[in-house]
């Protein structure tokens, strides 16, 4: 939702009818002088309350079964209410986001909403597919948006990793030694249950007071991407080390390493933002938004290319959604691939298997940000000599 949300909120602050001209003028100005200030601080900002939620339900949701069952409740009463209790607290929540954003997302004008509305499904079937194509060579002929992808997949595979990777870590570690009774194996369980939501509560911790500072983090100098560069090495580096380190007990060095992670998410979940929505409202010049309209077509089947001359002040915004749906798309497939790949690993090769993986992915995405670092130089020199 979010991911899908933010660049129209973006679009509607830089944009907003109403706005004098001259209020318009001052936003563009200081857009151009600082191009990514602004959607970078509000991916902060998203990226702190994403870390708010994740403490709320470590401390709220999470130990409230044992709470039920002290006042009287059955264990399977007391995990029913808990569910009820968060599916009740998701109802409250999508009414305020109604009662909130209302109003706040821009809308298709009524002649575009007609025209939709008068198309076929295989109409509507074309023009989609064609703008996810676009999208897609986008993702490949722009550095900003490949490494948005990149990113969104990189930030929700760390997600499944702190969230369903570590406790079962934990778990391998403490409640799998041989135990002597019953009462043993109940005491090294819960030990265990304990050491995780320690783990992921540090984590999560770090990720919520390092959101708003790669918020306001530099977006980019000499071409890299600083606040990328930081997230993906505390990843890889976490993520290495937290593999070899023994979790049977809580020690300084292992908080620092969890606290390296939650800063890796965190910092993928804000650039990754940041760069989409920078890549949605960024100016285009006229060539290049006629190779964004490639294939696109308009009701009558005409390429929209030919149609329509864009300004120097074209943006992307028209396939906002689609990018946005893409975006998506790249985490989904993140927690389809490490759910699926890293827990056939945990069993064959080891615990420590999922976490080489987290970290493969981290190294990736940080080979792409030189990459990307070293084309930007590539073509900013070019542009010089020319």
């Amino acid at each position: 939702m979010v991911t899908a949300v933010l660049p129209s909120m973006v679009s509607k602050a830089s944009s907003a009818a109403g706005q004098s001209r001259d209020a318009a003028s001052n936003i563009e100005g200081f857009t151009r002088k600082n191009p990514n200030s602004g959607h970078a601080r509000l991916a902060g900002f998203v990226g702190l309350f994403t870390g708010v939620g994740a403490l709320g339900a470590l401390g709220i949701f999470l130990p409230l079964p044992s709470r039920l069952q002290k006042v009287g409740l059955t264990p399977e009463k007391a995990l029913a209410d808990t569910y009820y209790i968060a599916g009740a607290t998701a109802i409250v929540v999508a009414i305020a986001c109604y009662v909130g954003l209302r109003g706040q997302l821009t809308a298709l004008p009524l002649r575009d909403q007609d025209a939709a509305r008068g198309n076929s499904i295989a109409q509507r079937a074309s023009s989609t597919l064609s703008a996810i194509t676009t999208v897609l060579k986008l993702g490949f002929t722009k550095p900003s948006l490949g490494l948005g992808f990149l990113a969104s997949f990189v930030a929700r595979s760390s997600s499944v990793g702190i969230s369903l990777f570590i406790p079962l870590f934990v778990n391998a570690s403490l409640c799998d030694h041989p135990a002597q009774d019953v009462e043993d194996v109940k005491a090294h369980c819960r030990k265990a249950y304990v050491i995780a939501a320690q783990l992921s509560g540090v984590s999560q911790l770090f990720a919520l007071g390092f959101a708003p500072i790669f918020g306001y983090f530099p977006f980019s100098h000499n071409h890299f991407n600083l606040p990328l560069t930081v997230a993906t090495l505390s990843g890889t580096v976490g993520y290495v080390l937290f593999a070899r380190l023994n979790t049977s007990e809580i020690s300084p060095g292992l908080l620092l390493i969890v606290a390296l992670l939650g800063i890796s998410q965190i910092g993928a979940i804000v650039t990754s933002l940041s760069l989409v929505s920078s890549f949605v409202m960024e100016t285009v010049t006229p060539e290049d938004a006629r190779s964004s309209d490639a294939g696109l077509v308009d009701d009558d089947g005409e390429s929209t290319h030919l149609l329509h001359k864009p300004s120097t002040t074209e943006t992307h915004e028209h396939l906002k959604g689609t990018i946005a749906g893409v975006y998506s798309f790249a985490g989904s497939l993140a927690i389809l691939v490490l759910t699926k790949l890293g827990g056939v690993l945990f069993d064959r090769l080891g615990k420590e298997a999922p976490f080489y993986l987290l970290a493969i992915f981290n190294m990736g995405l940080f080979v792409a940000v030189v990459v990307c670092g070293g084309l930007n130089i590539y073509q900013t020199r070019r542009r010089t000599a020319v």
